[in-house]
């Protein structure tokens, strides 16, 4: 399979109050089988290359979406996402790939990550009596 290499510009809004929400999107997006490099270039502002083949930035930025970060909304941004959308669709349409497993995985190790259990941060002598 011939691998279609792609370099996007994604820009999260709200890293101005928490500037961790730029690294904690790259680190989830590493995470997620077809992207191959994310550099953080500026607060709020993530370099991700990705192949085509296996995932679009469609998808990338509907997984961010699902967890809780969101993309600027500016008009030039809008356009460009979606021109971008449409020129990856077309070059995905020769060959047909599984996105639905790309996004199902990073769903998983997500979960993986995360801790379970008690998600009470009280005290256990409080716990009892409320």
């Amino acid at each position: 399979m011939i691998e279609k290499l792609k370099q996007r510009t994604i820009r999260i809004e709200g890293s101005d109050e928490n500037p961790d929400i730029t690294e904690a999107a790259a680190a989830l997006l590493r995470d997620v089988r077809g992207v191959l490099r994310v550099r953080i270039a500026a607060p709020g502002k993530l370099v991700v290359s990705y192949n085509v083949r296996r995932i679009t930035l469609q998808v990338i930025e509907a997984l961010l979406n699902e967890f809780g970060y969101r993309m600027r909304t500016s008009l030039f941004s809008r356009i460009t996402r979606g021109m971008c959308y449409y020129l990856e669709d077309i070059e995905c349409n020769t060959e047909r790939h599984d996105q639905a497993d790309c996004t199902r995985e990073a769903f998983i190790n997500r979960y993986l990550e995360r801790p379970h259990g008690c998600q009470d941060h009280r005290p256990e002598y409080l716990r009892r009596y409320l």
